[in-house]
């Protein structure tokens, strides 16, 4: 099985430090701030179709946030099943301790899935909805998932495909694009979001790791924020223009009003919608 560490640079490198995981994954969700966000649950629910649960597994969800898709996962094992979901950021796992919606057979860990030190086999799947893009090594990670799963556990994910096949990352950042420096534009379409884009590179990391049977299906998705105001400012906070304008703020009013004027041409009852390409991989631990 060939190396992965190189093609995944080429496809716009892995986020190499826990400081920088922790940033990427409070800024591009806004985790903890009550604002519109994407919605992103359909393609949640896609990756967690192909995982094919069962009332009264055992389920760890990598990157969970605050709460959302242990929910989800919670209502598909039953209340004879368990749910572990691990973030990163200690503040996200706080708040999602707090929520009293949550079933009690829900629970949080703060840590990184790289070198958390899980019990061995004592899952029956993993799954994620776009929190495995930022490990410093990805196949040392997913090898401590695989270790954490029984003989026959499954995993299975939802993770970005190509910059440019994402109109919900591409279409904000190019309608903004006259008003931003050409160098930031051309840095930030390299981003390390879509690492996971290359599906030959994927299918080595997870090789690597140990799993067999790796199964990797394009998914479509409109995805919106519910209103022209929303969509707005969720595409200048988070994504590819969102993370320039936090470093740039004084490129905010321009790019925004352009932004704006793009989206008004796609504004519909349900407000803007903008396409999410993704893959939906699921493998087996193999043994």
């Amino acid at each position: 099985m060939p190396g992965a560490g190189g093609c995944l640079r080429g496809a716009g490198g892995v986020v190499s430090s826990r400081r920088a995981q922790t940033e990427a994954r409070s800024a591009w969700g806004g985790l903890l701030k009550p604002a519109p966000a994407w919605n992103l649950e359909p393609l949640g629910h896609a990756a967690l179709k192909a995982l094919r649960l069962s009332s009264g597994e055992r389920v760890l969800d990598i990157g969970c946030g605050i709460g959302g898709t242990p929910a989800a996962l919670a209502a598909a094992v039953g209340t004879r099943g368990d749910i572990v979901g691990l973030e990163l950021l200690q503040a996200a796992v706080q708040v999602a301790e707090r929520d009293p919606s949550l079933p009690e057979n829900v629970s949080f860990v703060c840590g990184d899935a790289q070198d958390y030190p899980f019990e061995t086999g004592s899952f029956d799947a993993v799954f994620s909805r776009f929190g495995v893009m930022f490990f410093a090594d990805p196949t040392t990670a997913f090898r401590n998932v695989k270790r954490a799963l029984r003989p026959t556990g499954r995993l299975g994910f939802v993770c970005w495909r190509r910059f440019e096949e994402n109109e919900l990352d591409h279409l904000p950042l190019r309608a903004a694009a006259p008003h931003l420096p050409p160098k930031l534009v051309s840095e930030t379409t390299s981003s390390g979001w879509f690492s996971f884009s290359d599906s030959g590179c994927v299918r080595a990391i997870l090789g690597n790791a140990g799993f067999v049977d790796v199964e990797m299906t394009p998914h479509d998705e409109l995805v919106s924020s519910g209103s022209l105001r929303a969509m707005v400012d969720v595409c200048s906070r988070v994504g590819a223009l969102g993370a320039i304008l936090r470093d740039h703020p004084h490129l905010s009013s321009k790019a925004i009003s352009a932004l704006e004027r793009a989206l008004i041409e796609r504004d519909g009852p349900a407000g803007p919608e903008l396409r999410a390409a993704t893959w939906i991989v699921t493998a087996r631990a193999g043994g």
